[in-house]
């Protein structure tokens, strides 16, 4: 069997930024059966690292002080040159919030706002990923998809196309779109409802979306819609942590 590569466009990592890491830690631990590991960053505090198993699956950090943003996840994306991805997202219309970074010992990251205000973070690694999880259902527990909600889809699909380097394709039923990597498919777009925002939501698989959204709010958390049908895909369900942030329960067809 051919093993899976990393290519331009998958999305690596997925990160909670929350005003009460304890209190998400805790949650996440009973809700999706993560373990937690501190690595300490000096300066800018503990960054958690969530397992799953014998597998690294997320990190969670504090909201540093003064940072006006909302407690969320977010998903980070695998280009080619991380410069080079947030000149283009200039070029296109949208914003670097933050300047390329590099992260000790582990790559070097931007994070840019498409032209409707929703975050991605372009990501490349300076070495040693793990493979990449085999095509099929994903493991429970482990993040395997992400949304964008935008108020123009057409145009968002133009704007990733450009910057990450996305290509496109349909939805099992044929009537959505998706970005690819390769020949991956990796996220859907939606059509943002009038006067909402944009934005990516991120998804973590469970054995049951209904029964996993129940326990969220026995947990403290919230439901923020109770339950999505997709055809020939499965069941979503979206939460909101004890911290506000939201996360998508997906129960696999």
């Amino acid at each position: 069997m051919t093993e899976r590569r990393w290519n331009p466009g998958m999305f690596v990592w997925r990160e909670l930024m929350t005003d009460d890491v304890d209190r998400a830690r805790g949650f996440y631990a009973e809700l999706l059966g993560w373990t937690w590991k501190g690595q300490d960053m000096g300066p800018s505090g503990t960054y958690w690292m969530a397992s799953k198993g014998d597998r690294t699956v997320g990190g969670a950090m504090a909201r540093p002080p003064g940072v006006q943003a909302p407690n969320s996840w977010s998903s980070y994306v695998l280009v080619d040159d991380v410069d080079a991805a947030a000149r283009r997202a200039r070029e296109a219309g949208g914003k670097v919030v933050h300047e390329p970074t590099d992260i000790p010992d582990v790559g070097r990251f931007a994070i840019v706002a498409d032209r409707w205000g929703a975050l991605v973070l372009p990501f490349r690694s300076s070495g040693g990923e793990a493979p990449p999880l085999p095509a099929g259902a994903p493991p429970v527990g482990t993040f395997c998809w992400e949304t964008l909600v935008t108020p123009d889809v057409k145009a968002a699909a133009s704007f990733y196309g450009k910057v990450i380097g996305f290509g496109t394709g349909k939805t099992p039923s044929g009537d959505g779109v998706v970005f690819t990597a390769g020949d991956a498919p990796v996220a859907d777009l939606q059509p943002a409802r009038p006067g909402s925002p944009s934005y990516w939501a991120t998804y973590v698989a469970v054995e049951g979306a209904e029964a996993s959204r129940d326990r969220a709010v026995r947990l403290g958390g919230k439901v923020v819609l109770p339950r999505i049908d997709i055809p020939q895909v499965g069941i979503v369900s979206f939460v909101a942590d004890p911290t506000g942030a939201s996360l998508g329960l997906f129960q696999p067809a």
